[in-house]
């Protein structure tokens, strides 16, 4: 865990799993984990059901330990507009989800505020795939640059776009939007999340 970059809080959201599911086995709160909390974990650490019930890796564990390049960004909500401001470095590497394998620059960033409830939840990782072209009815990721260097993101649906402006949706409270391009410079495609309940 600790190697891959997690802490138990961390990878117990990566998986999909109760945020304390992970500190109460490694306190021994929890004698034998059931074997789809093991499953869960094994895929987000990259290795094997029987490595994490056994221990010693073999060589396809340790190969996936050192391929962990997929980077997590840290955000946190700033104004009521449901806008996060995101780390300036990855809070922690995974291994690359299969389907940004072979995607350069990809990244994944945990969602903060409820504006995009249901679809994203404070505390999944929205997976984003850079190099993609706008599509209407995809979720995106917009971004602008902050005079004092930070960047800051609005995961949003988009719904069309002009010249000047992006429009797109939220979902909590529901509503369409009109962005200026002007402002909100670039635009990245989410192709998928890691839940993180």
């Amino acid at each position: 865990m600790r190697d891959a970059g997690y802490n138990p809080r961390s990878l117990s959201l990566a998986a999909g799993l109760g945020m304390t599911a992970v500190r109460d086995i490694v306190d021994g709160r929890i004698g034998s984990p059931r074997y789809a909390t093991i499953e869960a974990l094994a895929k987000v650490l990259g290795v094997t059901v029987d490595f994490l019930a056994n221990g010693d890796p073999g060589e396809a564990e340790k190969a996936a330990i050192e391929a962990r390049d997929f980077p997590i960004y840290g955000a946190a909500l700033i104004g009521s507009n449901g806008a996060m401001v995101r780390s300036s470095d990855p809070i922690q590497q995974i291994a690359s989800p299969d389907s940004l394998l072979t995607v350069k620059s990809s990244y994944g960033v945990f969602v903060v505020g409820e504006s995009m409830s249901p679809a994203y939840e404070q505390g999944d990782i929205a997976l984003v795939h850079p190099s993609l072209p706008p599509l209407r009815g995809a979720d995106v990721i917009l971004a602008r640059h902050a005079p004092d260097g930070t960047t800051h993101l609005l995961i949003r649906r988009l719904l069309d776009w002009s010249d000047s402006e992006w429009n797109v949706r939220q979902h909590n409270p529901a509503k369409d939007l009109k962005l200026s391009r002007d402002e909100w410079t670039e635009i990245q495609t989410i192709v998928g999340r890691y839940n993180a309940r």
